[in-house]
């Protein structure tokens, strides 16, 4: 039996200086909990936070556990990555901010991960020379499996808004540059935790655009995101009818309750499928 996929529909952030929220990912159950050592650590405490944070991944957990990094091309991030060589215990994906060369991630991959062949990573784009670099970033390595738009700092780097007229051109690119390498695409967190409307009205829109997950820093956002990215009951069904149409086709075009049934809609039905499998919603 092929194992599947883990999902990476939600990565909840908390600072590596708060080890005991490992308790709140487990009871709010989302697919990665992220340990921040960049900008959820303040810098006079990241020694700290480092010498620290290492015991939480020894812990088993129902979620993929990451730790975001420092740039690689810091002092700290330097520091972040040394220290990583010694755990015994590595997390199994790495966070890495501010990517925008491919020879930042080889930097990771020719030390970190040789020394930890398993580790996943995951550049945020978050730059206006990272964004203009997202295609060579996505394909830069195997061990690059998700990008992550990184918003708030995206839009402050070029003087955008974060509005989602502003951001709409950053979040197609980075799709397209995730789907061009095969890989996933996170969208940035909806930092309001108290305007539910907005942020459905948000995941409505990415998930239409191609993104497979979104970040989040608030526990009750969880569950939309999951839901979000995750085909409905009646989607995984037509997916189903359709492909049963298709396979009694012998033409290559035919029609389902008056909609055109072709190759791309099959493709399309398929790729559903594949989701909600991964998920878990199909058998």
């Amino acid at each position: 039996m092929t194992k599947r996929q883990p999902n990476r529909r939600s990565a909840m952030i908390f600072s590596a200086l708060q080890p005991e929220c490992f308790d709140e990912g487990v009871n709010v159950g989302p697919d990665i909990v992220v340990f921040d050592l960049e900008d959820g650590t303040v810098p006079e405490r990241k020694a700290e936070a480092r010498a620290s944070i290492d015991a939480v991944f020894e812990r088993d957990a129902p979620f993929l556990k990451y730790l975001r990094v420092n740039h690689p091309h810091t002092m700290d991030g330097l520091r972040d990555l040394v220290a990583l060589l010694d755990w015994q215990t590595p997390p199994d994906g790495l966070l890495l901010p501010k990517i925008e060369a491919v020879e930042e991630i080889r930097q990771i991959t020719q030390t970190v991960c040789k020394a930890h062949p398993n580790i996943e990573l995951m550049p945020i784009i978050e730059t206006a020379r990272g964004l203009e670099r997202v295609h060579e970033i996505a394909n830069a390595a195997p061990e690059v499996v998700m990008l992550l738009l990184g918003s708030d700092d995206l839009s402050a780097s070029v003087g955008s808004d974060r509005n989602w007229d502003a951001l709409a051109y950053a979040r197609g690119r980075v799709v397209a540059a995730a789907a061009d390498a095969e890989i996933e695409a996170m969208d940035g967190a909806f930092y309001d935790p108290e305007d539910q409307g907005g942020l459905l009205d948000e995941l409505t829109r990415v998930a239409s655009m191609g993104f497979s997950g979104k970040a989040s820093y608030h526990a009750g956002q969880i569950p939309h995101i999951h839901s979000a990215f995750t085909p409905s009951r009646d989607a995984v069904a037509e997916a189903k009818r359709i492909l049963e149409t298709a396979a009694m086709d012998a033409v290559g075009n035919t029609r389902l309750d008056g909609k055109m049934v072709n190759a791309a809609i099959v493709k399309r039905a398929r790729r559903l499928l594949a989701i909600a499998e991964r998920r878990g919603e199909v058998g």
